[in-house]
């Protein structure tokens, strides 16, 4: 299992062109998506010195595999003189698996507004785990779904609403959760904190998309879904090692694709970061 620093810990072998050989299973055989976004931008934030990453949008060419190393290859778009911009290009045997366009920014001082924020929600404290609501209601639950959720996995969720998201009407779409990435605590750089987020943000997103669909209860096999790309927005310091909440909804899908958008917020309440991912949604 992947952990926060085995993440972002790159080894440069060429000007501009950096290594990884640690992998996470997304446990279907290819490595999780988030991790090409996440170590994309750590390749990226190399060649910035100082500034944040502010924005990224990323598209998943096709499956990585865990055994091989990738390459990410970091193209110099643009140096100003308040931002910069990359375009990243992972490699694993000599084809590209994820392409990725970024951008960094010299903070600087700005009006400042949050629309939205948490709302009245349970503490993460109080809730439990993917883990232990599957174990909790393993009787109601089949095998392979109660399996499937006590996998072990960098991201620890704890879903504000599980029976709803469950046993719940299909028609109950928005998925709210907190979740975190507890080995992020070895990590003091904002920006591997955003990193982290980045690897983060891939997980539970998707399968919003099919859920006015699909019960995250059932076994059906009838249709697959895959991330096709992500866009992230960091609108603001976070520590990914301690509980972020993630609203999510699908507000569309059709032709085969879905969409799906979330917001992060942290403890306090303040809107940290925000995602739109495009999935595709197709019938077998």
């Amino acid at each position: 299992m992947i952990t926060a620093r085995g993440l972002i810990e790159l080894k440069q072998v060429a000007d501009c062109r950096f290594r990884s050989v640690n992998s996470q299973d997304n446990y279907q055989g290819a490595i999780f998506g988030g991790q090409a976004l996440g170590q994309s931008l750590a390749a990226a934030q190399l060649t910035v010195p100082y500034w944040l990453p502010h924005a990224c949008t990323g598209f998943f060419l096709k499956p990585g595999t865990v055994a091989d190393p990738i390459d990410y290859i970091v193209e110099r778009v643009r140096d100003g003189r308040r931002f910069s911009e990359r375009r990243v290009l992972a490699i694993q045997n000599d084809k590209p698996i994820f392409d990725l366009l970024c951008s960094f920014h010299d903070p600087e001082p700005g009006f400042a507004h949050q629309v939205s924020d948490v709302g009245n929600v349970p503490l993460p404290e109080t809730l439990l785990s993917l883990a232990e609501f599957a174990r909790a209601h393993a009787d109601r639950l089949p095998p392979q779904v109660v399996e499937r959720n006590c996998r072990e996995f960098p991201v620890e969720v704890r879903p504000v609403d599980p029976e709803a998201i469950y046993f719940g009407p299909l028609e109950h779409t928005p998925r709210t959760f907190w979740f975190r990435m507890a080995s992020a605590a070895e990590c003091d750089d904002a920006r591997d904190h955003r990193c982290v987020l980045a690897f983060m943000s891939d997980y539970w997103l998707a399968a919003v998309a099919g859920s006015p669909h699909r019960s995250p209860a059932s076994v059906s096999n009838d249709f697959a879904v895959a991330s096709l790309n992500h866009s992230l927005w960091f609108h603001g310091p976070m520590r990914t090692d301690d509980w972020l909440l993630y609203r999510t909804e699908s507000p569309w899908a059709g032709e085969g694709r879905g969409m799906a958008r979330g917001l992060i917020y942290d403890r306090a309440g303040r809107l940290v970061a925000s995602a739109v991912q495009e999935i595709s949604l197709r019938l077998r």
